[in-house]
């Protein structure tokens, strides 16, 4: 597809989704980001600014219609640094029957492709801001704990049940993607005799689902001032104890580092007397590790799935430490 995705096969897209934008100029790839399938649009009218159109597979209609519902969403209760959905079609006939999504395109670089390029205090500020903007998405009431499309499906009351749910399903996928079996047992009677920690979650909270720095766009202006300015791919967005988000963004981009999670729970408003900086909340730590083992069987099932079966053997040993084993 990106072979003949030409500014002419664009134009005839948006001469449909968004006559009013003009003529399209040019078009091309993003090079930073975990997104594939993404395009910046550059249109020839001065006073239309640049769009971001995200191309999915024919039979993935599902992911497509998901995501733009949790960009709408994002936007409706002011998390003013996500994209803001244009336009969305479920078959788009210059695209092959493909659907996409054209949002707008938020200002600056991943904070991947900054990092190496800021200094610690500029690494604390950037996550200072994350911890606002994420306390204003858990801050937004949420009537149950489940998968987002929309709204809540198949919600349930209370974490524990949630998490008796999700246990459920990634262990059974777990097994059946060739999972050690024993390892498999081992797991859930674990999961079994601490889930009373799920009950300290009070309340759920909608949870973007995939925060992580190639989800995270950042400007660097001239006088080394950071600010945050994107939270970009919402098509997790959940229902749960808001815990979730930072035990991916730990594992995926923070991996313990001290200065990033002392900015990320100062914006957030976490702090308690003897905390020290860059300590996770005491309050917290027993469910911590109960969601890592969670996180760890989901992404042991997607790799299995999308054939990335080099990734596997790490997880199972990620899997064995958490139960306190050593591994094989």
């Amino acid at each position: 597809m990106s072979e003949a995705l030409t500014a002419e096969r664009v134009g005839e897209l948006f001469d449909e989704l968004l006559p009013a934008h003009g003529p399209v100029r040019a078009v091309s790839r993003f090079a930073e980001g975990s997104v594939t399938g993404a395009y910046r649009i550059e249109f020839a009218r001065a006073d239309s600014a640049p769009a971001v159109l995200k191309i999915y597979g024919a039979d993935s209609l599902p992911y497509a219609a998901k995501e733009a519902r949790a960009l709408s969403f994002l936007t409706d209760h002011g998390i003013d640094i996500s994209p803001r959905v244009l336009a969305f079609s479920r078959s788009a006939p210059a695209l092959d029957g493909r659907p996409c999504v054209v949002s707008s395109l938020r200002p600056g670089r991943t904070l991947t492709a900054l990092d190496e390029e800021l200094t610690p205090a500029q690494h604390h500020e950037v996550y200072r801001q994350l911890g606002q903007v994420l306390g204003r998405l858990h801050a937004v009431p949420a009537h149950g704990y489940g998968y987002v499309n929309g709204e809540i499906r198949d919600p349930l009351p209370d974490n524990r049940a949630h998490m008796a749910r999700t246990f459920e399903r990634e262990l059974r996928r777990f097994r059946h993607h060739g999972g050690d079996p024993a390892l498999a047992d081992r797991l859930a009677a674990h999961v079994a005799e601490h889930a009373s920690a799920f009950a300290a979650c009070p309340r759920p909270a909608y949870c973007h689902g995939d925060v992580h720095e190639p989800n995270l766009l950042v400007q660097l202006a001239h006088d080394g001032t950071c600010s945050l300015t994107g939270l970009l791919d919402p098509a997790n967005l959940h229902a749960a104890d808001p815990l979730m988000d930072f035990v991916r963004l730990d594992a995926f981009s923070m991996n313990g580092d001290a200065t990033k999670i002392a900015g990320l729970l100062s914006g957030y408003g976490v702090s308690a007397a003897g905390q020290q900086p860059g300590q996770w909340p005491e309050a917290w730590r027993s469910r911590l590790p109960l969601y890592r083992i969670a996180l760890a069987l989901e992404l042991y099932n997607w790799f299995t799935i999308t054939g990335q079966t080099s990734l596997l053997p790490a997880l199972d040993r990620g899997l064995r430490r958490l139960l306190g084993e050593p591994g094989p």
